[in-house]
């Protein structure tokens, strides 16, 4: 708890019971903090998991949830986790990151946000691609900040993590299985559906299986101004 309340830490990572890092400031350190047992980790990551409606056990040995705050939670249990439970908490930002954020960091100069606001308002269709952590989904935030009050958006992701601060969006998340095996709703699923919702904009967190033919589907067929993300080691 006192990680999850330090401004300065952005993910928290129980590698076992009696092994934990942190990042802190953009550093990955270890903490001396420890759980007394594997009980007492699986306690912990039930606690957590079950309030938001998923559920963690043999059957379903692993999960990827979003706490109320918007934090992302994934945990794997035994059998996948040799070494008893595993927690990973990427933490969300209080302020989010804006485009005067990027230029005091020195990521992005004023020509280039020119450019890219210039390229959202024009209903260009935008990938943006980059290796885990390197930032996606924030830039993501950033440049939908740039569509226009008057479109219509629908967002998709896996574990919401957007924050748009206009009025007229719709915001859809996907649903894992249930104890039975069945009522799962992929992105795949939900990608479909919006072209069903009179999108002018369509905002995938994520794309990385089935439902990048469905993007791309979507972005020749009219849906001009998309904006997702996927994984890759270069542009």
């Amino acid at each position: 708890e006192d990680m999850l309340a330090d401004p300065t830490v952005s993910e928290i990572m129980v590698n076992r019971r009696d092994l934990i890092f942190v990042e802190k400031n953009g550093r990955l350190t270890k903490s001396d903090a420890t759980f007394t047992s594997n009980q007492q980790l699986l306690t912990i990551i039930e606690r957590i998991v079950t309030p938001l409606g998923r559920r963690i056990d043999e059957k379903i040995p692993y999960v990827d949830a979003r706490l109320k705050d918007g934090s992302r939670v994934n945990a794997v249990i035994s059998p996948l986790s040799l070494d008893g439970p595993c927690l990973t908490i990427r933490k969300f930002a209080k302020i989010p990151i804006t485009f005067k954020d990027y230029i005091s960091f020195g990521t992005l100069t004023e020509p280039m946000i020119d450019f890219l606001r210039i390229c959202i308002e024009n209903k260009l269709n935008v990938i943006i691609s980059g290796g885990t952590g390197s930032g996606k989904t924030t830039l993501l935030n950033v440049l939908s900040g740039c569509i226009p009050a008057t479109e219509r958006m629908i967002t998709v992701e896996d574990a919401a993590e957007l924050q748009l601060k206009q009025e007229h969006v719709i915001r859809l998340e996907t649903r894992p299985a249930n104890m039975e095996g069945g009522g799962a709703i992929t992105i795949r699923d939900l990608v479909r559906n919006t072209l069903r919702m009179r999108p002018d904009r369509i905002v995938v967190g994520e794309c990385r299986g089935g439902e990048a033919l469905d993007m791309l589907s979507a972005m020749n067929t009219g849906h001009d101004g998309s904006l997702t993300t996927v994984h890759s080691n270069s542009p």
